[in-house]
């Protein structure tokens, strides 16, 4: 099984920075998008990675680990690329939340989450990441290669060297979002994918590893 996706960019661009009011409901939320409407979120899994078995994990010698540690998911690759875990349960319109916090201060990589990801074909799917030079950007995996949606584009709405970020991806029908810290940074409409898995993904540059850990991870099925 193969768990790295070698295609990285991480160009700078301007900062770009949008409004939107999620305000929470009983096990669920209530989202309301500026360009696609008003959305009802409710609550299918509120993961704390408190058992090993919670989420895939994986080991390879070459220097890639992937699994629940001590509490948290930890995400590790020392290659050049993209890494990510999946969980079991397919999706569609969701909303999905996780507290990520870096263990090195390297600038040149990349951590977060994914939606609509697919296990038959490697690295398929969107990612919502951000990095510890507090850069976010959206992107899609296909094929053999990592397209980017939203180019990597700095804000001061993410805590930047190692610091927790919260990071929202919202994937309803063609529409995507990225929030950070309760922020909508961006939004973008792709038709690739209608379903698939939820992920956690870090992804390394020539130049550094990557490690990151993942907690409180919270995955939302969506109705209008």
């Amino acid at each position: 099984m193969q768990r790295l996706r070698f295609l990285m960019c991480l160009s700078v661009l301007v900062f770009m920075a949008c409004a939107a009011a999620p305000m929470m409901a009983k096990d669920g939320l209530m989202l309301v998008m500026p360009t696609s409407g008003t959305y009802e979120a409710n609550l299918l899994l509120a993961e704390t990675f408190d058992v090993e078995t919670a989420w895939e994990s994986y080991s390879n010698p070459n220097g890639v680990e992937l699994g629940v540690e001590n509490g948290v998911y930890r995400a590790y690759t020392m290659n050049e690329g993209f890494a990510w875990g999946l969980n079991a349960q397919e999706h569609s319109n969701v909303v999905l939340e996780v507290e990520v916090t870096p263990m090195t201060p390297n600038f040149e990589n990349g951590y977060g989450i994914m939606c609509r990801a697919d296990i038959q074909n490697n690295g398929d799917g969107y990612y919502f990441m951000i990095n510890a030079n507090g850069y976010y950007s959206i992107q899609l995996g296909k094929g053999a290669d990592i397209l980017p949606l939203v180019d990597w584009t700095q804000s001061n709405v993410i805590h930047p060297q190692i610091d927790e970020n919260s990071i929202r991806a919202v994937c309803i029908d063609d529409h995507l979002a990225m929030y950070v810290n309760g922020e909508l940074l961006a939004e973008v409409t792709d038709e690739s994918y209608a379903v698939g898995y939820a992920g956690i993904a870090v992804a390394a540059s020539a130049n550094s590893d990557v490690d990151a850990t993942f907690d409180n991870l919270m995955i939302y099925s969506v109705t209008q």
